[in-house]
């Protein structure tokens, strides 16, 4: 089949991990489409995983193995990396521990290349489950249309898309500045989103196969690690971020999805022994002069709790206090579920 004529770039950090990131790899060789390059940016793995890498860049020169050159140690500089390096008009950035349809690049790069009106496309992705691409309807499918505004979905963490749904125009990337935050931990992909819409990329919702699976399984998924006290900063950082986007990009209006998203931080930073008090109180801390009520309300949510606890299980006595809240998130799942089942289902037909 003749590659098309254009260009595109994946940028892929690699941190071990060596069986993954060969499914990974090889799910991009698989694709019928050629005009692409790969860069690789290691993160400072072992020697094994290293001699696979090279060993794929010895025989497919579209692929560049390139070691992080710069502090800090993470993604996030990685892909800052990739993103100074790309060749191509177009550039998609994937995780190194999942998988790609083989049609994925393909169309990822046709639809685009017809819609010269947008900065960047947003595609569905699936779940890649014990070696199997799963498109059912998952909690963790991302890139479908499930409302209307999302702002209001990134402010409170109900994320519509995660950036490797998505391929963007390089220019547009590059021409508005965007790139990763280093010092978030975690969170940076919601972080990268957002910063996008704030700074005006135009985009849309591709009606496509679901292309991309998401690993939920995995020992080197990020999520397993994100609770951790080296992860209490990060987290402050992007709650503060996140608020001071949204506010630029809708004044007050999102504040009740804002402090929703500063809830949904609080909560899964919580475990079943009951309240992480250092993140509680510097989350509640950091948005005391951007939202003095948000902060008074949530301190006064961590002395509730604080009280339970002497008289229920420490989990319960977490819970009581943001009830609405997570009542709230039990509905939305619920309903986002509904439109995604409904939005495949079409797909299909």
């Amino acid at each position: 089949m003749e590659p098309l004529r254009t260009s595109l770039s994946i940028i892929m950090p690699v941190f071990n991990h060596r069986d993954e990131v060969r499914t990974m790899i090889d799910s991009i060789l698989a694709n019928d489409f050629n005009a692409w390059e790969l860069l690789a940016v290691d993160d400072g793995s072992g020697e094994d995983t290293l001699q696979l890498l090279e060993s794929y860049a010895a025989v497919d020169n579209r692929i560049r193995v390139v070691r992080r050159s710069r502090q800090p140690k993470g993604a996030q500089t990685c892909r800052n990396i990739g993103l100074e390096m790309a060749h191509g008009e177009f550039v998609i950035v994937f995780d190194s521990d999942d998988y790609i349809a083989p049609y994925c690049l393909r169309q990822r790069v046709e639809m685009l290349q017809k819609r010269p009106d947008l900065d960047f496309l947003v595609f569905p992705s699936g779940v890649f489950v014990d070696e199997r691409f799963v498109t059912e309807s998952h909690p963790y499918a991302f890139g479908f249309r499930v409302a209307e505004d999302d702002v209001a979905l990134f402010a409170s963490r109900r994320l519509p898309f995660i950036v490797w749904n998505n391929i963007y125009r390089t220019e547009s990337l590059r021409c508005h500045n965007l790139t990763w935050d280093v010092n978030l931990l975690s969170l940076q992909d919601a972080d990268f989103n957002i910063s996008a819409i704030a700074a005006g990329l135009r985009y849309d919702y591709a009606e496509a196969p679901q292309d991309y699976g998401y690993r939920i399984i995995t020992t080197s998924s990020i999520s397993k690690k994100i609770n951790t006290p080296a992860h209490v900063d990060s987290h402050v950082r992007a709650n503060s971020r996140m608020y001071d986007t949204v506010r630029r990009i809708g004044g007050k209006r999102y504040d009740r999805s804002l402090y929703d998203g500063m809830l949904r931080i609080y909560n899964s930073g919580m475990t079943g022994k009951g309240i992480n008090r250092s993140l509680a109180e510097a989350l509640a801390d950091s948005v005391s002069k951007r939202c003095p009520y948000h902060s008074r309300l949530l301190k006064l949510q961590i002395r509730l709790t604080l009280l339970l606890q002497k008289l229920l299980p420490a989990r319960l006595a977490r819970q009581l206090p943001v009830a609405a809240y997570l009542l709230r998130e039990a509905r939305w799942r619920k309903k986002k579920t509904a439109i995604i089942n409904s939005l495949i289902e079409t797909q299909k037909h």
